[in-house]
């Protein structure tokens, strides 16, 4: 298996977590109602990265994923826009498994 590329605990103070792939994509996690999702940090609207300012990927309420040049808006569990100029179209999902120790894998795609 290959190295875990974060961890369950990294998700405690913010549950949303900007990273760089072992190919150099960037991505990230998000943790809503204790389920970890992962994505390329691409909006689908102009291809720009989702997180501005850097690390923050949640709306205020922590629900939903949000786009900080655009404001669309995006379901956890899926990717799927709800809200903004890409509505109908979804982020790119990334497969990750957790361990039991909390280590979180990149799954193979």
């Amino acid at each position: 298996m290959s190295d875990a590329i974060a961890h369950l605990a990294q998700l405690d103070a913010s549950p949303s977590r900007g990273l760089t792939l072992p190919d150099g994509r960037h991505a990230f996690l998000v943790q809503v109602h204790g389920r970890v999702s992962a994505y390329l940090n691409r909006c689908p609207h102009q291809l720009v990265p989702l997180n501005v300012p850097e690390g923050d990927f949640l709306e205020a309420g922590g629900e939903l994923i949000q786009c900080g040049m655009h404001g669309a808006l995006f379901l956890p569990e899926s990717g799927e826009c709800v809200f903004g100029p890409c509505q109908g179209r979804s982020l790119e999902p990334l497969p990750i498994s957790v361990d039991a120790e909390g280590n979180i894998y990149l799954a193979s795609e």
